[in-house]
């Protein structure tokens, strides 16, 4: 008699392709402000007590209390910069994006048709080569990003096969994916 344990099932999640083209080349000083990796900094414990007391003076001035209450976070450095970026989220999935994009949306878009401006509220990045400023969810009225639905069509033809566990037959499906294409044309700090 067998147990259940030893037969588990692979799950495979369907493979989602979502590409952002840049309106700039690979080599221009933009993308070299984008954060694509880690960079690790190896320093004496004197420096890393300067660094913490310099980080420290920084975040006690990065944010200046309103009467209402609601702190608003001091964004000058922002707000000169000229090449910025922004992570949003479309359908809670994360784009990083800068002004002139076009972004492949892996769905049709219903509501949207094109030519319709799109404002996008759900933001948790905004930065430059500089500063960036981080949070779960940034408040709408500190920045202004639009896009522009250039395009809904669909991904070329192409042939999946689906095949089931314990089975030897392999089918065969034509399959053509929607996207939607969007170039990002405003991207600016408000505050």
């Amino acid at each position: 008699m067998f147990s259940r344990s030893l037969f588990k099932a692979v799950v495979k999640a369907p493979i989602i392709n979502t590409t952002v083209r840049r309106a700039v080349s690979p080599c221009s000083p933009l993308s070299a402000s984008l954060p694509l990796g880690y960079h690790f900094i190896h320093t004496s414990k004197l420096q890393n007590q300067e660094l913490q007391t310099q980080t420290e003076s920084q975040t006690q001035t990065a944010t200046t209390p309103v009467a209402s209450g609601v702190e608003v976070p001091d964004l000058t450095p922002l707000k000169y910069e000229t090449d910025l970026y922004a992570s949003i989220k479309i359908h809670n999935r994360p784009y990083l994006v800068t002004k002139g994009d076009e972004v492949i949306l892996p769905f049709h878009m219903k509501h949207a048709e094109i030519g319709d401006v799109l404002n996008f509220n759900d933001v948790t990045t905004i930065g430059s080569r500089n500063y960036t400023y981080n949070q779960p969810s940034i408040d709408p009225s500190f920045f202004n990003i639009k896009g522009v639905v250039l395009e809904k069509t669909k991904k070329p033809m192409y042939v999946k096969e689906i095949t089931k566990r314990r089975n030897r037959r392999v089918r065969h499906v034509q399959v053509k994916h929607d996207i939607t294409i969007v170039r990002i044309s405003d991207l600016e700090i408000t505050i």
